[in-house]
């Protein structure tokens, strides 16, 4: 299973973005075309500087759909058998499972994180 720490909040950005695509490519046969469009329109918009303002972790998961789209284009154009492509696509699928669980157990850790501040209740000693 995939561990993942950070005290970063840019981390945390790019994993709430990273998590955010994750989910709408799951989703997306629930949205119209029309739909589909603007959320993708708005998803590839890059931050301003971007070279200061994304994680790594959000670089290298955008490269992977790169890739991931260009297997599928060589699939589709003969370039590569479906045996293979399954294959991949399995093999990726792995680590997507993964990735989202690890992003849920960080974030929950954080919540119980013994470092949180603890108040006493109004009025009680």
């Amino acid at each position: 299973m995939m561990k993942l720490e950070s005290t970063n909040r840019q981390d945390w950005q790019g994993f709430s973005r990273i998590l955010e695509v994750m989910s709408f490519v799951g989703e997306i046969d629930t949205f119209n075309p029309e739909e589909t469009r603007g959320i993708m329109e708005r998803l590839c918009q890059l931050p301003p500087c971007p070279g200061q303002t994304m994680s790594m972790e959000e670089v290298v998961f955008w490269a992977g759909v790169a890739v991931g789209m260009q297997v599928s284009q060589h699939a589709e154009e003969g370039g590569i058998d479906a045996e293979t492509e399954e294959k991949v696509l399995v093999f990726s699928s792995i680590f997507e499972h993964s990735t989202k669980n690890a992003i849920v157990d960080l974030a929950l850790g954080e919540m119980e994180s013994p470092s949180r501040k603890t108040y006493q209740k109004t009025g009680s000693r």
